[in-house]
């Protein structure tokens, strides 16, 4: 009997596979990536551009330093002055700083767009409005620049659709990633010259190597921006599916649904001063960030404090739902304690933007825009130079 010989893929034809993976994923979905990691730099300090565009409208100047801001009742009467009559108010920005300003969004149903209103927190003079726009398809490219800048990296101006191109283009560049670390991979005594670029070399050297240094050195920041910001997409179209997967491991919080409420108490509803107090009671620490109004008729303001511990300054966590005619407390998550999935999920948006690391993260983020340009000029040279070669081969033969 003779013995049966089994036979495996050759380094060769594996690393054949690995080349084509790295090349056609790279061509195609890197192209998008290139608009979306240019995007992206642009983000990490979008609210800093947004207000340096519009100073008149988002920063006042601090009457005194002991200067009270006015109550939010106040505030929100200013703004009904200009409130279209089938205007509603959908959401209150508080100011995070001295110098900044009361930023009221509405809509008009049924049109999904929305407009802020800007309010001096010391005079609650009025200081201006704008068009917003909206995530959905037909809203998501107008607006103020920064904010469409947002939506096209976060889908494209195609609102959901877009959201789930963009995730699937996060998990393709990741393979690519993945793939190009594999053929990158130096053979033992040989880790030096593949982290460096040759002297005075061939511009078809030169091209290599620098597509070569620039995947290798940032690719573990690269890797997690690709990660996270596939997770935040599917996150973003998926939340229910997303989150039972990462319940597989740890369980993630869930706000109540308070859709279907109803008020128990047949009577007018209470004042903001008085939501803001019954949320300070309940959260002490902190500062009030935002307040969500329910706009479907059931009754229900949602409050957002930041505190001194939470990662973002853009992400507020610390809520409470209450309801406008009796005042009751209905969900709070402050004192909760966070399971390992509501960590890890918290930590998504704080690494893709660099805020979890401060300042000196965001920057590193920043600069990690111009990469994935980078290396699509530097795959499509070489590309075009190895079928340069290819065609004389077959031109020779």
């Amino acid at each position: 009997m003779k013995n049966s010989v089994v036979s495996y893929p050759s380094f060769k034809s594996g690393r054949k596979i690995w080349l084509q993976a790295h090349l056609y994923l790279g061509l195609f979905a890197g192209a998008l990536l290139v608009l979306i990691s240019l995007t992206g730099s642009l983000i990490v300090f979008g609210g800093q551009i947004d207000t340096w565009l519009n100073v008149e409208l988002m920063r006042v100047d601090r009457p005194s330093e002991n200067m009270p801001v006015k109550a939010l009742s106040v505030i929100l009467k200013a703004a009904e002055f200009v409130l279209p009559e089938t205007g509603m108010i959908r959401e209150v920005k508080f100011p995070r700083h001295p110098d900044a300003v009361f930023s009221i969004l509405y809509h008009i149903p049924p049109s999904p767009d929305s407009y802020q209103i800007f309010v001096n927190p010391y005079t609650a003079e009025i200081l201006g409005q704008r068009l917003w726009g909206a995530f959905d398809w037909c809203c998501s490219w107008h607006g103020p620049l920064m904010a469409m800048i947002y939506r096209f990296h976060d889908s494209f101006w195609l609102g959901k659709i877009g959201a789930m191109a963009t995730g699937v283009i996060g998990v393709l560049m990741l393979i690519s990633m993945i793939s190009g670390i594999v053929l990158w991979w130096p053979r033992s005594g040989k880790l030096k010259a593949a982290l460096a670029v040759k002297p005075k070399s061939s511009s078809e050297r030169l091209t290599y190597d620098l597509h070569k240094v620039f995947g290798i050195y940032p690719a573990v920041v690269l890797l997690m921006l690709l990660f996270t910001g596939a997770y935040l997409s599917f996150h973003g179209s998926f939340p229910k599916q997303v989150n039972t997967l990462v319940g597989l491991l740890s369980s993630i919080t869930i706000a109540p649904d308070f859709s279907n409420h109803t008020s128990h108490v047949d009577q007018d509803p209470i004042s903001m001063d008085k939501v803001l107090e019954i949320a300070n009671s309940v959260i002490p620490d902190g500062k009030i960030d935002f307040i969500l109004l329910n706009n479907t008729g059931n009754g229900i303001v949602k409050v957002f404090k930041h505190g001194p511990d939470e990662l973002m300054e853009s992400i507020t966590r610390r809520m409470v739902a209450i309801d406008l005619k009796s005042g009751e407390v209905l969900y709070t998550n402050y004192g909760n304690n966070n399971t390992a999935g509501d960590i890890f999920d918290e930590w998504q948006l704080s690494l893709h933007s660099g805020e979890a690391f401060g300042l000196i993260g965001q920057v590193i983020v920043f600069t990690m825009g111009i990469v994935p340009l980078v290396l699509y000029i530097t795959g499509v040279l070489r590309w075009s130079q190895k079928l340069k070669v290819k065609r004389l081969i077959t031109k020779k033969i």
